[in-house]
Order: C-alpha cells, then sequence, then structure tokens
C-alpha cells in the first residue's frame, strides 16, 4: 500500500517539473530583456528630447455653479397659439409687450398674415415719402454701409428687436437709393389695396387675442425652472453651505403649461458655487476673476461677492458676482464652471528636465544658475530659463526672453533624459 502512494507522489512530481520550469524560462527571459535594455540605454549616448513650445494655460479650478437672481415668473399660456414680442436675453421696460395669446389656431394663423401685410405697407409709406425727396447720394451710401455693419453685429449678439428696427432702417435707407425710379401712382395704388385687405383682417381678430407685457423693467427669458423664487437675492445675503445645498436640491414645482417666462430685475446676477477649502484660502472679497462656462463655451469677467467659510469644513461657498447679459446667461441657471483666477503665456518646461548648475569665475566666485540643457546642430548647450510664472504636476510655464541669447526659446529641443551633460559637449 505505502509503495502504490510513493509511486503516486512521484507520478504527480513529474507532471508538476515541465510546468515549473515553464514558469522559470519565463522569468528568465524577462529578466534578460530588461537588463537587455538597462544596458542599451546606460551605454547610449543619444539623449531624449522635447521641443519648447509656446502655451497659455489657466490658473483654475472646476466647481458647480448656481444663479441666484430677483426673478418675477410671467403667466400666460405658453400653448402653440403664442406669438413671442421680446426675445430672450433682451432688456425691456416695464409695460412693454412681451407676447400676444391667441384665443385659438385660427386667431394664430390671422395673425401671420397681417404681418407680412403691415410690413409692405410700412414699406409702401417709406417708398411713398422719399419718392419726394432729393438725397445726397454720398451721405446714403455712407448710412447704407453703417447699417449693414449695425445689422451684422446685432445678428451675431442675438439682439432680436434691434436687430428687426435695423433691418427696417436698412431697407428705408435702400428706398431712398432708388428714389428716382419709384412710381408715386402706383406705390399709393397698391397701398390702399393692402390697407383695405389689412383693416378686413384686423376685424376678424378683433377680440380674439391678449397682450401680455413686463410686469417690471429687466431682462426677459423663456426659461421657468422653478427656482424662481427659491434661489433669490434674499436668501443669498443669508447662505450657509447647509442651506446652500437644501435650496439647490428643492425647487418649486411650476405648471410650465401656464408660465410665459419670467423677468430678471437689476442689472446684476450672482453665481453661487461649494468649492474646496484650499482654493477659498487664495480668494477675497473684490477679486476679479473670470468664469468660462464649459457647456455653453463662453467666459465672462466676475468679482468675488463673498467667500463664506465654516469652521471644520473642507469646502467653502464662493459667490460671484456678473453684470453680463445675453441670451444663454439669462436662460443658465446651473452650469458646470472653471473659475480662472490668472492666465499665463510662456514655454513649456518638462520639471525632469530643469537642472542648477554651478559655475565659478575668475575671483573665485560660485554662481547657479537654473535652465535647461538642448541639443543644437549635435551640440548640447545649457540655456537659462526665468523664474517660473506658473507650475503644474508636470512642467513649468516660463517667460522667452526677447533679448537673453543665453536664454530659452521657443522650439529649442530641450533635452528630457540624457547622459554626461555638459555644455557644448558633442552628442553622438
Amino acid at each position: 500500500m505505502e509503495q502504490e502512494i510513493e509511486k503516486k507522489q512521484r507520478r504527480r512530481k513529474k507532471k508538476a517539473a515541465p510546468n515549473t520550469r515553464v514558469v522559470f524560462v519565463l522569468v528568465g527571459a524577462v529578466l534578460l530583456i530588461y537588463l537587455g535594455v538597462m544596458v542599451i540605454g546606460a551605454f547610449s549616448d543619444t539623449p531624449e528630447t522635447t521641443a519648447a513650445v509656446h502655451v497659455t494655460v489657466n490658473d483654475s479650478f472646476t466647481a458647480d455653479g448656481w444663479f441666484f437672481r430677483d426673478e418675477i415668473p410671467v403667466t400666460g399660456s405658453s400653448s402653440s397659439s403664442v406669438r413671442h414680442i421680446a426675445y430672450s436675453g433682451e432688456r425691456v421696460q416695464k409695460d412693454a409687450a412681451l407676447a400676444v395669446v391667441y384665443s385659438d389656431e385660427e386667431s394664430l394663423a390671422l395673425s401671420r398674415e397681417i404681418e407680412p401685410l403691415q410690413n409692405r405697407i410700412s414699406l409702401l409709406d417709406a417708398a411713398l415719402q422719399t419718392a419726394s425727396e432729393s438725397s445726397d447720394s454720398t451721405n446714403l451710401d455712407q448710412s447704407i454701409t453703417l447699417a449693414i455693419q449695425q445689422l451684422a453685429s446685432q445678428a451675431k449678439e442675438g439682439t432680436g428687436t434691434a436687430l428687426a428696427n435695423s433691418a427696417n432702417s436698412l431697407r428705408t435707407l435702400s428706398l431712398r437709393n432708388a428714389s428716382d425710379e419709384l412710381d408715386s401712382f402706383a406705390i399709393q395704388t397698391e397701398q390702399d389695396a393692402l390697407a383695405a385687405e389689412l383693416s378686413a383682417l384686423e376685424q376678424q381678430l378683433a377680440g380674439r387675442t391678449t397682450e401680455l407685457t413686463a410686469p417690471t423693467s429687466g431682462y426677459y427669458s423663456e426659461v421657468v425652472d422653478g427656482y424662481e423664487n427659491v434661489l433669490t437675492l434674499e436668501e443669498m445675503d443669508s447662505l450657509t453651505l447647509a442651506r446652500f445645498r437644501d435650496l439647490t436640491e428643492n425647487p418649486e414645482q411650476v405648471d410650465s403649461g401656464q408660465m410665459l417666462g419670467k423677468m430678471i430685475e437689476g442689472f446684476t446676477w450672482y453665481l453661487a458655487a461649494e468649492i474646496p477649502k484650499e482654493q477659498a484660502d487664495r480668494l477675497s472679497q473684490g477679486q476679479s476673476l473670470r468664469v468660462s462656462f464649459t457647456q455653453a463655451s463662453m467666459e465672462t469677467p466676475v468679482t468675488v461677492y463673498s467667500v463664506i467659510q465654516e469652521r471644520g469644513s473642507d469646502t467653502a461657498l464662493l459667490i460671484m458676482e456678473g453684470t453680463e447679459f445675453n441670451s444663454e446667461l439669462v436662460s443658465m441657471r446651473n452650469q458646470p464652471i472653471e473659475i480662472i483666477l490668472a492666465t499665463y503665456s510662456g514655454l513649456k518646461v518638462p520639471k525632469e528636465a530643469v537642472r542648477i548648475v554651478s559655475s565659478t569665475d575668475s575671483s573665485g566666485n560660485t554662481t547657479q544658475q537654473i535652465g535647461v540643457y538642448i541639443v543644437s546642430g549635435g551640440i548640447q548647450k545649457f540655456k537659462i530659463i526665468s523664474e517660473p510664472l506658473f507650475e503644474t504636476e508636470d512642467y513649468y510655464v516660463v517667460e522667452q526672453s526677447a533679448t537673453n541669447v543665453d536664454m530659452l526659446v521657443e522650439q529649442d529641443q530641450i533635452i528630457v533624459r540624457g547622459r554626461n551633460l555638459q555644455n557644448n559637449m558633442v552628442v553622438r
């Protein structure tokens, strides 16, 4: 019995032996490859280099921003039977028309017939007026050029009402330019026919519309999100971290079908964000910053309104103040943001490439210079770098000198790794 057990154990050892040998062979091969690479690297004089490139970097950090504003919801049906007069981001006066609500789809269709008639009649009025006027062609051409430039600028900014007014002005100027070719009798005949058609349509529409007006002066936004009576300036003045978290997590329930939009009062908005304590320690009231709204791809200047820090907390509440308004900003509530303290431009220098070199002059005075070695024309050269403008985990941003030839310049080939680094040494 014992002999059989010994035989089985010997057979198991024989089966295991080939597997063990394979493992040893693989480990040995890996060690040989590693040692080979190390030996080749040790005896190679060819340095590893990277180009000195010009970069622009932000000293910044990210956060989640929430807008606090004084806002008044505009009540009114947001159905398809509404024609907006004001545009999001547009500043309007109190009692100015924001929209017209129609009783049904038929009345809305009638209004769509009326608007082009009114535009055509207005155009004919301008034509009749200019037909009897003489205009200075030089001044008129200049006015048309300026009107086109203004129209292009307003189209870029998205200012709706101003854009429509500029378009009407340009149309009138164009008519004045062609006044010599206008037939006053034909224009008057067409205008009378259109006026009769307009009067008939207006009679059909009478009593079937309601005009919604601005309850206060301010900026109009079509977006209602339930935070209008939650994230207010009154709440902002007594915020704590706990209160901020509670407010941002609990919007009011709103009936979007009964809301046409909202009016934003004042010329200022506030943006609050919970940030790490170490970032809060770098900020002070009145400090100028920039905020980049990463999803909207836009940037705006702000100032620090307040920094709220609480004992024992590893975060703080930053409140920023801004004055810039546009159609995107007035529609925002919660946005991922980049808070930019400063921006630096200079040469990017890897940290591992930086060396401190000591030199002794004829008088025996020793000085130390901070710099990097570069390869130029097959020769190693030592280039001085200035005090870093900005530092990241992996590299410095340094200023480039326009006059000192001993300093690093753009596209210099910086030696990141190399052996026997010496000034004016030939690289083999």
